[in-house]
């Protein structure tokens, strides 16, 4: 079932719009920017609580950071 929708009006660069266009066409439009600000507010939660954790742990030590950087290098 189809959640209620409500519309937005914002105003993007031209290229932006352009871009998205060509990737999702002209009737996708509103399904990717509403999956985009999704993964934005996702983000900024993440972000708040990777904070919070500091806030109580402390930041983690460089060598512990290296030795994760070293177990999972990028592919």
């Amino acid at each position: 079932m189809a959640q209620s929708a409500t519309k937005l009006s914002v105003s993007i660069p031209v290229d932006l719009a352009s871009a998205v266009r060509r990737r999702v066409g002209g009737r996708g439009i509103s399904r990717f920017v509403a999956r985009a600000i999704a993964h934005e507010l996702e983000r900024e939660q993440l972000q708040s609580f990777l904070l919070e954790l500091d806030k109580l742990h402390g930041p983690i030590a460089n060598s512990e950071i290296s030795k994760v950087r070293r177990a999972w290098p990028k592919r």
